[in-house]
């Protein structure tokens, strides 16, 4: 079924605390003190797991440097944080305590519970189904992002603090133009990806792009403006599903063994559709579904 999408192009705010705040995360840097810095945006696409864009996950490893003092280096003691917000609203804290970068704009992050958040909690799971290639030129499609992130920690005389986040939750709707199944260019988007005739902001950097059925299609990586037209990109998904992980799948399976992404979604542990539209030379050993 298709969704009723508005007329595009469209960029406007977005009340806060929308159900989609279920599925996409702000991505923090946790900095001693309580220190915090919003630095893009996360999807949630299953349990314990999530997608960002890649080039957020190296903003964030700026501030993991070690510093060169007397005697040695110091760590930063930075810590990579996706905050959800929940109906209520309630705030929820995951730790980013695994990661895998791959071949495109996308990184793959494993999530554990913040030890801040409730400590026993009976977790609801939402997330998006995939799908794993652009949807054709001419179809609209939806992002969400937050931009304009700020954050206020209030410290109260008992020693906890109060984080007040300040941003803007963005929807931008479009209509897919040009795709590129290898790469538009060999240096700024050398990967599988399409372009979108719609406004991309800073922060909305790994946010969802989903397609007319609802299924998320892609991550924002980039947006430009062209003659007053604005012209964004969208890191295509199937390059993911080829790189390594190493992610828990239950007793069926030892644990820490290493397994091309595929695996998750050959096995239903997560949604991906299209997957007989891919090349299978790019999954070497794996049985792919025909048409």
């Amino acid at each position: 079924m298709k969704h009723n999408l508005p007329i595009v192009p469209i960029f406007k705010d977005t009340s806060p605390g929308g159900a989609i705040e279920e599925v996409a995360l702000r991505v923090l840097v946790e900095m001693p003190d309580w220190q915090f810095q919003v630095i893009g945006t996360a999807t949630l696409i299953g349990s314990y797991l999530a997608v960002t864009a890649k080039h957020v996950v190296d903003e964030a490893s700026k501030f993991f440097q070690r510093k060169k003092i007397a005697g040695g280096e110091e760590q930063s003691g930075a810590s990579l944080r996706l905050l959800q917000v929940l109906p209520g609203p309630n705030y929820r804290f995951w730790n980013v305590d695994r990661g895998w970068r791959t071949c495109t704009d996308i990184a793959i992050l494993h999530l554990s519970l913040d030890k801040t958040s409730e400590a026993e909690v009976a977790i609801n799971w939402k997330s998006l189904p995939l799908r794993a290639t652009p949807p054709p030129s001419g179809q609209k499609v939806v992002a969400f992002g937050y931009r304009e992130s700020k954050v206020q920690v209030l410290k109260r005389p008992d020693g906890t603090a109060h984080i007040d986040f300040n941003d803007k939750p963005t929807t931008s709707a479009g209509v897919v133009g040009q795709i590129f199944p290898t790469q538009r260019d060999s240096v700024n988007l050398n990967f599988p990806c399409f372009e979108v005739i719609a406004q991309f902001a800073p922060g909305m950097s790994g946010g969802l792009v989903v397609d007319e059925a609802g299924w998320l299609c892609g991550l924002v990586c980039a947006g430009f403006m062209f003659r007053d037209l604005p012209l964004s990109y969208v890191a295509t998904l199937w390059p993911m599903l080829a790189t390594e992980i190493s992610v828990d799948r239950g007793d069926k399976y030892p644990r820490g063994v290493r397994y091309p992404m595929i695996d998750l979604a050959l096995d239903k542990i997560i949604t991906v559709s299209h997957l007989e539209d891919l090349d299978p030379s790019h999954f070497p050993g794996r049985t792919l579904p025909r048409r």
